[in-house]
């Protein structure tokens, strides 16, 4: 999915909205959707996410639809699953991009704490709290 990180950049700024599935609000796992299926990713729909946070679900989501969890640092368009806190289990999910400093990643996310999806580097900071790495299938 050569792209998919390329769409995600088209919703910065969205505002954040639990569930939200449209580029009028937005959620992590409403970010994956919109942007793979933008990239013509067929099987988006599958993408069924409940109500309330749950760690088990994503993992299953993300195993279905990508490869991994995979060993070793992000690429681009790679999906990352994150545990925003170290007390809580993994219920956050961004997609790497590139960023404008040299040889640096960027994280593409809906983040609730600042109620939007927003785009910044990916600092060692966010990559401690990434439990799995998922990558889209070669086609």
């Amino acid at each position: 999915m050569k792209d998919f990180h390329l769409e995600a950049h088209k919703y910065i700024n969205v505002p954040f909205r639990h569930r939200g599935r449209t580029d009028r609000g937005l959620d992590c796992v409403g970010l994956l959707i919109l942007a793979a299926k933008d990239c013509g990713y067929d099987r988006y729909k599958e993408f069924v996410y409940g109500r309330e946070p749950d760690s088990v679900v994503l993992e299953a989501i993300l195993a279905t639809h990508f490869d991994g969890p995979i060993d070793g640092p992000p690429e681009i368009n790679d999906v990352v699953l994150l545990r925003l806190t170290p007390e809580v289990a993994p219920t956050h999910v961004g997609i790497i991009t590139d960023y404008p400093d040299i040889n640096n990643l960027g994280i593409i996310h809906a983040y609730g704490k600042v109620q939007k999806v927003v785009y910044h580097r990916y600092t060692q900071k966010i990559a401690d709290h990434v439990v799995g790495i998922y990558r889209w299938p070669e086609a």
